[in-house]
């Protein structure tokens, strides 16, 4: 298996989603992946730069991505292109409240990707070596860890992160479905302070990061009620009715429902929508 993801330590499972690794070696052809918005960030490790490339939506060509990567939102599908080559690839998926341990500049990212160097963070520099360097997938992760820790005491006592954070899990926990008025009314806010938060610590406005959260939901419901019609599907996760369902549909994969979920998936493709669906 070319593909493996890893769960984090319970100190960091409130930051990452999983870890995973890539092994090209173990690729024969090359594989291209459609990967959805699923409310991560992500950062890359790579050992050489033909190993990986990414588009910046599937109507692009792939760009080669280089030994280190960060990763903003996505608001639509993109594809991935897997090399084989004699390299490994090291990844960890991001949730909203781990971004700010790498960086605070969010909003830039979205749809989009940069190298760290970008960041101008030496430790994290240094670390990006020490990860390459590493031959077992322990070392990569304690590595890794021991950068986040340093950075959590940047997190203590802020108010508004905390906030961000109670207001995702809410979210989350309600699949996404809800409206902004409901959501403003639960927190006790206004909606330019929701707003602002959600800029500043996503990337993305309230109404996106809903949208994405309650496809998501649709998506993991998929694998579980396997005999739904789209009409079904559609009122089970809150869309008004078959159509806005597919809307949503082509708007995050270039895709309609039937076309997605009758395509052929490689290994990694499969396990990035098992990610998704482990959250519900």
């Amino acid at each position: 298996m070319y593909f493996k993801k890893f769960t984090p330590s319970p100190l960091f499972a409130r930051f990452i989603d999983c870890y995973f690794t890539m092994n090209m070696n173990l690729i024969e052809t090359s594989i291209q992946d459609l990967v959805i918005p699923d409310g991560t960030f992500g950062l890359i490790f790579i050992e050489s730069d033909d190993a990986l490339g990414r588009s910046l939506s599937t109507s692009t060509s792939s760009l080669p991505l280089k030994h280190a990567s960060i990763f903003g939102q996505k608001t639509h599908a993109v594809n991935y292109e897997l090399n084989s080559v004699n390299s490994k690839v090291f990844g960890l998926k991001i949730k909203p409240s781990g971004i700010s341990l790498f960086t605070k500049d969010i909003r830039v990212l979205q749809n989009t990707f940069a190298n760290i160097d970008t960041l101008n963070d030496a430790e994290l520099l240094d670390v990006e070596y020490r990860i390459l360097e590493a031959r077992e997938v322990t070392h990569k992760i304690r590595l890794i860890e021991q950068y986040m820790y340093k950075k959590l005491s940047s997190l203590e006592f802020n108010t508004n992160f905390e906030l961000m954070e109670l207001i995702v899990n809410y979210i989350h926990n309600r699949k996404g479905n809800l409206r902004l008025d409901q959501l403003a009314t639960h927190f006790g806010l206004n909606y330019k302070k929701m707003e602002r938060l959600f800029i500043k610590y996503l990337g993305l406005s309230p109404k996106q990061y809903l949208r994405i959260i309650r496809f998501n939901a649709s998506i993991s419901s998929s694998m579980t009620y396997t005999s739904e019609n789209l009409t079904q599907m559609a009122y089970r996760n809150g869309f008004f009715d078959q159509s806005h369902f597919i809307k949503e549909f082509k708007q995050f994969t270039s895709l309609t429902p039937k076309q997605f979920f009758s395509k052929d998936r490689s290994l990694s493709e499969g396990e990035y929508l098992n990610i998704i669906n482990d959250r519900w």
